[in-house]
């Protein structure tokens, strides 16, 4: 029977959450081995451009972007497109992970990321809204449940791999009506928000630099008033450790990539 002391060292699946220019994005270049980056985000590239990263970039194609303005007063109109907007993006990129996964082509690699989860959400929010007759319109309840749920299964499925899972995304305040405790949350739809962290090794902050010191750091547990979702699998961590990085060319010697190496 298996014991877990003879266990070997299980695949690390990271979220790491924060504001725009936390760095974040630029934490991908300390991982050890073999990258492949999912890229949603349009600024992720400038971040690695230079360094040895594969990737496949999925960005709205200019025909999918809906540009027309809707009317919110009663008795208001909409502006009437000038042709059918349909977004593909979701499901362009939900054919290449299928076709990966069956040809094998992940197993060459150490690491696959996604950077971000925040765009990925809104490409399967806008083909949500889409089969509904609602693009571009404004997201109701029953539509967040929905893509909240969908993206759920996807990530259940997609940390079930045998490979290392590296995720960016964003920070949202969400406010209780009822209590009006106002909570700091992922940027996630939905079920989304529970069920990603629950399946991840670690969920960490990344903060700005100060102005003093410039140093990028993250955040390894939760505060009283912060993300409460942070959480860590290596042991020994600081609440909050300094990640900046010393060397681009030596991934695993600073930065996230070297707390890894501390377990």
């Amino acid at each position: 029977m298996p014991n877990a002391k003879d266990a070997q060292t299980g695949y690390e699946r990271i979220i790491v959450a924060g504001n725009t220019g936390s760095g974040k994005t630029t934490q991908i270049l300390t991982l050890p081995g073999k990258k492949f980056v999912y890229v949603f985000d349009p600024n992720c590239l400038a971040s690695l451009r230079g360094h040895d990263v594969e990737y496949e970039e999925f960005l709205p194609e200019v025909t999918e972007i809906d540009s027309t303005l809707k009317g919110f007063n009663k008795g208001a109109k909409d502006d009437s497109p000038a042709s059918a907007k349909e977004p593909t993006l979701y499901l362009r990129w939900i054919e290449d992970l299928n076709r990966r996964e069956a040809e094998g082509s992940f197993d060459e690699y150490d690491w696959v990321i996604f950077d971000s989860l925040t765009f990925l959400a809104q490409a399967l929010m806008d083909r949500q809204l889409y089969i509904n007759n609602r693009y571009g319109k404004v997201e109701d309840l029953g539509d967040y449940r929905v893509v909240g749920s969908k993206l759920s299964d996807v990530f259940r499925t997609i940390t079930s791999l045998p490979i290392n899972i590296y995720c960016t995304g964003h920070l949202t305040s969400y406010q209780d009506e009822k209590t009006k405790k106002t909570e700091v949350q992922l940027q996630l739809p939905g079920k989304a928000r529970v069920m990603l962290p629950l399946v991840c090794t670690n969920i960490w902050l990344a903060l700005p630099p100060t102005v003093d010191e410039g140093k990028y750091k993250i955040q390894t547990r939760p505060d009283a008033r912060g993300l409460q979702t942070i959480r860590s699998s290596v042991k020994g961590l600081e609440p909050f450790e300094d990640v900046t990085i010393a060397d681009f060319d030596n991934p695993g010697a600073s930065g996230i990539g070297a707390l890894l190496g501390r377990k």
